[in-house]
């Protein structure tokens, strides 16, 4: 048995309509009336609907109401379900209160890093976010502002390390564009000591030659300039019993002189087959303009010892290529007199 209570009765007119129609017994009027609620049914939830971004948006709320009464465990729960595994948030301020939220809550259950994690991902969505201490204690704000400032010294550093890479870069760009020319004296070939090999930028053979002789020839010469300091040039000064010694000493200083002079031979000619009267040789930091050259010291993160940082490093002494600057000619002194010395300034 159904009872229909007045309560239950539609007030539309169609079903006014319909009941009317029925009381006088007309069918039709009653399919009328069944259709009309129908559709009204059909059309009541398409009504009430709401937006797809209402249900994480009210999540939120729920999250900021637990964390409002001091209840952090039930914030973090319900807030992380917002931002993890899936960001549920559409709006770019709701994700970043949504990470500081969590963050704060973290702060207040003990759990630093993962605080500070938090903090850290909201300011690289925001950077000048800022928090009061009017929703947060003083130690979350205080947590927040030192995770702010961090990141914005690392953001300088790595702008820093990008400015130094592209100076150096254009630095070594324009070196590469230079067409420098090293010009090589014919002569140098003919210095004995590899001065022909390290023109022709032949290091090793260089100090091969120079070491074997040097030997050579310092004991050769060395030999002799004792004999002359103590007998003098004329071998009639020579003692009787001193003629031995004296004649082993000649014997290899001649030895000596003859290994040298077929050291020297050999130098000369390698030199020759080497040579090369122009060389093209890589660009230095002195050819390149007054711009690009005070842009290399300041720029560098790291300096000599002693120098501040964001100041220039003081100006080397530029590397000398040419051979002519590096040979070297000074006086020496022996012990029957003074000669000449001939020394190499290796790059």
């Amino acid at each position: 048995m159904r009872v229909l209570t007045e309560g239950n009765r539609s007030s539309s007119p169609a079903a006014k309509r319909g009941r009317a129609s029925l009381a006088r017994g007309n069918p039709f009027g009653v399919t009328l009336a069944c259709a009309a609620a129908l559709t009204a049914a059909a059309a009541a939830p398409t009504a009430v609907r709401a937006s797809p971004s209402a249900a994480p948006a009210l999540q939120l709320d729920r999250g900021r109401d637990s964390f409002k009464r001091g209840d952090w465990q039930s914030a973090i729960e319900v807030i992380n379900l917002l931002l993890y595994p899936e960001l549920q948030l559409a709006r770019k301020e709701q994700v970043v209160e949504a990470h500081i939220l969590l963050g704060a809550a973290y702060y207040e259950t003990g759990n630093r890093e993962r605080a500070r994690e938090e903090f850290q991902r909201a300011l690289e969505i925001e950077p000048e976010q800022s928090i009061g201490t009017r929703l947060y204690s003083e130690g979350a704000t205080r947590l927040f502002d030192e995770t702010k400032t961090d990141l914005r010294i690392a953001k300088e550093r790595e702008d820093e390390r990008r400015r130094v890479a592209q100076r150096l870069k254009e630095i070594e760009d324009y070196k590469k564009s230079l067409i420098v020319y090293e010009t090589h004296p014919y002569y140098v070939n003919f210095v004995p000591f590899g001065a022909g090999q390290f023109q022709n930028r032949q290091q090793g053979k260089g100090l091969l030659f120079a070491a074997t002789q040097g030997v050579t020839g310092g004991i050769s010469a060395g030999i002799f300039l004792y004999l002359a300091s103590k007998y003098g040039l004329v071998s009639s000064a020579v003692p009787v019993e001193d003629g031995r010694t004296v004649r082993t000493l000649q014997q290899l200083e001649i030895a000596t002189g003859v290994v040298f002079l077929g050291l020297y031979a050999w130098g000369v000619v390698d030199a020759l087959v080497s040579y090369k009267p122009r060389q093209r040789v890589e660009g230095e930091d002195s050819l390149l303009p007054s711009e690009l050259r005070d842009l290399r010291g300041p720029a560098r993160p790291a300096g000599p010892a002693g120098a501040r940082p964001g100041q220039p490093a003081p100006k080397q002494k530029p590397k000398q290529t040419s051979l002519r600057d590096r040979v070297l000619v000074h006086p020496v002194l022996v012990p029957s007199g003074a000669g000449v010395g001939l020394s190499l300034e290796l790059p």
